[in-house]
């Protein structure tokens, strides 16, 4: 096989239930000059069985010993040939033009991007939904748009061979805010070019780490607070928004859970960083808790 323009890295754990769907639709791609690395991070369920009944060439199951989203997405650069490595999660789908579309704008930017993505939607329960990024104008965003959270996930490519390239952050304390923390440490001195087009579909369901353990990611996002302040050389306005942006995804996943006081004192907390219509809406929020905010939007339609 010729040397790929894009290697595609899929961290799986125990995803056999959707790995299948996400490995149908990178394979459906109408430009060939991939490579797919599965990297099965130590999954007990049998993703295994699924993943290598495949028999395309391009694809390569690599298992590995548990150590998180960060760990594994480093583990498959490491591995891969292609000229951009590519970020896809083991439950989520391309569209079939992705990738054509990702070199398209590769080839038409100048200088060409060291990170580059696509606008993206969410599928839950058979209904899609917009994401953030689907308003944002295209353009290069760097380290100002991230601070006020991470628009694209992980639905980026970058550039395998540029030298500034900081990789994810492999520390399990930081799961699932790995891709944020990336982004803000890459976009000190880049940014990542949006293209105007939409190419990719996550799926919302209720395992996804996002939504699993509520508490646990409160705990996550603390931690990357800190860390952020660390590794990032921000403004006195960059880390206001940060950290109210930071604490208000906090104060979010309280409320999920139902734990009122809790999310009251993280909007507290996130209060200062926020626009002000934000701030009042996170706060009404919080105050009333989902089963009163559920009951209004039956009442209003």
């Amino acid at each position: 096989m010729s040397t790929p323009y894009f290697s595609v890295i899929i961290p799986t754990y125990n995803r056999a239930g959707f790995i299948g769907a996400t490995l149908d639709s990178v394979l459906a791609q109408d430009l060939a000059e991939f490579e797919v690395l599965v990297v099965d991070d130590g999954s007990t369920d049998h993703t295994a069985a699924v993943v290598q009944a495949y028999t395309d060439p391009r694809l390569h199951y690599l298992p590995k010993a548990n150590a998180e989203r960060g760990a594994a997405r480093n583990y498959g650069v490491a591995r891969a040939q292609g000229e951009y490595v590519l970020f896809l999660d083991s439950d989520d789908l391309l569209h079939p033009n992705h990738l054509s579309t990702l070199r398209a704008g590769i080839q038409a930017a100048t200088p060409p991007p060291n990170f580059i993505a696509t606008r993206y939607d969410f599928s839950r329960e058979g209904r899609l939904h917009p994401s953030p990024v689907a308003t944002v104008p295209a353009g290069r965003y760097g380290l100002d748009a991230f601070v006020d959270g991470n628009m694209l996930a992980c639905n980026f490519a970058a550039r395998r061979l540029n030298p500034d390239l900081f990789l994810f952050e492999e520390d399990r304390r930081y799961a699932a805010v790995e891709d944020w923390l990336f982004l803000l440490q890459n976009t000190q001195r880049d940014t990542v070019l949006l293209l105007d087009a939409l190419t990719v579909t996550m799926n919302d369901h209720d395992t996804r780490s996002m939504r699993a353990d509520n508490q646990g990611l409160i705990r996550r996002l603390e931690l990357a607070g800190a860390w952020m302040q660390q590794h990032l050389t921000l403004t006195g306005e960059q880390r206001r928004r940060l950290l109210g942006r930071v604490y208000y995804l906090c104060a979010i996943h309280a409320y999920a859970d139902g734990h009122r006081g809790q999310a009251l004192r993280y909007t507290r907390r996130a209060w200062p960083g926020l626009p002000a219509r934000e701030g009042v809406a996170l706060a009404v929020r919080s105050l009333l808790g989902p089963q009163v905010i559920g009951r209004l939007k039956g009442v209003l339609g």
